[in-house]
């Protein structure tokens, strides 16, 4: 064999271990690398960029209607130190916290039931049809629930045979939480269905067959082991509902105004695009703490878990 031969052979075997990855030895990761650029360059042009945008805008004036570059403060003395963006902060922060609370405390035992109560054939069947309304039109969920709720909707129906009502369902708080809870709950349930789905069933047994009744199981040894599905449950639920726009709107009026109705009010009076904008930077800051947040606790309480054991 030949110098020559040897050294093609050699090149050969060099860029087909490129393309096969890292090896064994520790060689470095280039094709993993390669291919999450087209991931990384997803995220640059449809995130990152249009939030670097969003930013600018916020320094930018309007005049006559029309945008205008500019470095400019005003803005954000305008919004962060008006009483109107106050009370909206305010506002979204009760909604989205009581969202938030509903939906752990609701599907908490809806998931416990699934994943512990019911056959695995019915299992997968609550599965199923929890997950078909996430991918449903949430729009004609609302519209479902306008009609439900209406004054000659279904329940005030049922309510005036009995002589009571029509009530007003529609258009309070009460109305803007069932909205709310469409959204959230089917998602906090699956996140704690599949988190349950992952105990030890030897565990809640040995539980069972000391003695501990199911309220003492599910305290000491179903939450704490899901402890992290919890805060993701409700991390979830609360971005969920602080941004949403739908339900405020529609079963509500958008009477008060959250941050989302906000921006739109602000859009429509005299194109104060850079305004909205800064609501807008606003709620995304809002959404990152809460989200590191939680992220923190869930992450704090699992290691403090794991260095117990």
């Amino acid at each position: 064999m030949t110098a020559a031969s040897v050294t093609t052979r050699a090149s050969a075997l060099r860029r087909w271990s490129w393309l096969q990855g890292p090896r064994m030895t520790g060689s470095p990761a280039v094709l993993p690398s390669v291919l999450g650029l087209p991931v990384l360059l997803w995220q640059a042009v449809f995130f990152a960029a249009p939030l670097v945008f969003l930013v600018v805008v916020t320094f930018w004036q309007v005049k006559a209607f029309r945008l205008e570059p500019a470095f400019v403060l005003d803005n954000w003395s305008r919004i962060l130190f008006s009483a109107t963006f106050q009370r909206a902060l305010v506002h979204t922060f009760a909604v989205a916290g009581t969202t938030t609370l509903l939906a752990v405390a609701l599907a908490f035992p809806a998931a416990y039931t699934i994943a512990f109560r019911l056959s695995p054939r019915r299992r997968d069947l609550a599965v199923a049809f929890l997950v078909v309304p996430v991918f449903s039109s949430y729009m004609l969920r609302i519209y479902a629930w306008q009609i439900v709720l209406s004054p000659e909707g279904m329940i005030n129906a049922l309510l005036g045979l009995t002589g009571i009502g029509p009530l007003p369902l529609l258009g309070g708080a009460f109305s803007l939480q069932i909205g709310l809870l469409t959204l959230t709950l089917p998602i906090a349930v699956l996140i704690l269905v599949f988190a349950m789905a992952g105990i030890d069933r030897t565990l809640v047994e040995a539980a069972e067959n000391l003695g501990c009744r199911r309220a003492r199981v599910i305290m000491h040894v179903v939450a704490p082991s899901v402890r992290p599905a919890i805060a993701l449950a409700a991390t979830t639920s609360f971005l969920l509902a602080f941004g949403d726009y739908i339900s405020p709107l529609f079963m509500t009026g958008s009477k008060p105004p959250t941050l989302s109705i906000l921006i739109v009010d602000t859009v429509k009076s005299g194109s104060q695009w850079p305004r909205a904008s800064v609501i807008g930077v606003a709620m995304l800051v809002m959404l990152a703490l809460v989200l590191g947040i939680g992220q923190w606790l869930s992450s704090g309480r699992a290691t403090r878990r794991e260095g117990a054991r």
